[in-house]
């Protein structure tokens, strides 16, 4: 036997020992780590590394550093004034946000997540900051949480307690809730009765913002059963790239809904500079009147 023969015959040996795995135990936590058995208030904060946090692509550079800050003073103070008035009767807490878009790369995650950091600036609120996104958590993997427990064990465990699962950080107004293991069954837990005592408790202080980060609602189903148990939606449209057809798609799917839904362009052209510059601007999803 030759010598590639030979390799080639301890490969399929190597293979037909190889223990089988079920599918849907992939990229789910191990069993001794699905939840984190520590009091609230008991873990350490993580750090919000300003240098980290731009090499992963979740804050902008320091030259822009204090324009979109401005402009997310623009963004946030209709949140804010949502929240402050009467919710009709039999609609979702004005509290509760979700970021989402049409398809993926128009900026949805960077938007959420300098958003809560904006919102956890405010003196009277605090932003529980969670990674709705469950098929492609983006956020919990920059902040390195895509191992933890989060928002699928909470939906997925009837006993488990939400507040054990949320991460403090070093921001003190500001919290984060990681996604979670991966389920092929995501869109019937976020639209589930658990999904709702889960939200219950979360939101229960008034003066905590829930802001999910959503997966595009193009993409996924889970953006639409999110929706219906939020009071506010933003849609990120992503400036002379998202397709008019594709913003009316994605606002139908989410019509039913009893929310409040706005739309936040990004990435946009500043007349003024010489580079491409992402600009943050809140504008009400009317229906267009011009036809």
């Amino acid at each position: 036997m030759s010598i590639v023969e030979k390799a080639a015959e301890r490969l399929k040996r190597q293979e037909r020992q190889r223990p089988v795995r079920a599918p849907e135990e992939d990229d789910a936590l191990p069993e001794e780590r699905a939840f984190d058995t520590r009091e609230p208030g008991q873990r350490e904060p993580l750090e919000l590394d300003d240098i980290r946090l731009r090499r992963v692509g979740l804050l902008p550079p320091e030259s822009m550093a204090q324009w979109i800050s401005r402009e997310l003073q623009r963004i946030k103070r209709p949140i804010l004034n949502a929240m402050n008035a009467e919710v009709p009767a039999g609609a979702p807490p004005a509290n509760r946000l979700m970021v989402t878009s049409a398809n993926p790369g128009e900026g949805k995650s960077f938007t959420t997540f300098n958003l809560a950091m904006s919102l956890a600036g405010e003196l009277d609120h605090s932003v529980l900051l969670v990674d709705g996104d469950v098929a492609k958590p983006g956020i919990s993997r920059s902040l390195g949480l895509e191992r933890e427990p989060g928002l699928m064990h909470l939906l997925t465990h009837a006993d488990a307690d939400a507040e054990r699962c949320v991460v403090p950080t070093s921001e003190p107004r500001l919290s984060i809730l990681p996604a979670g293991q991966r389920s092929r069954r995501a869109a019937e837990s976020l639209s589930s009765r658990r999904m709702k005592d889960v939200l219950d408790e979360l939101s229960a202080d008034p003066a905590r913002i829930l802001l999910f980060d959503s997966a595009p609602l193009l993409a996924t189903a889970e953006s639409q059963a999110l929706a219906v148990n939020v009071g506010q939606i933003l849609m990120v449209v992503r400036a002379e790239h998202t397709e008019k057809r594709a913003v009316e798609a994605a606002l139908s799917l989410i019509e039913p809904a009893a929310a409040e839904i706005s739309l936040i362009l990004s990435q946009g052209h500043q007349l003024f500079g010489e580079r491409h510059a992402g600009y943050y601007g809140m504008y009400p999803a009317e229906p267009d009147r011009s036809e």
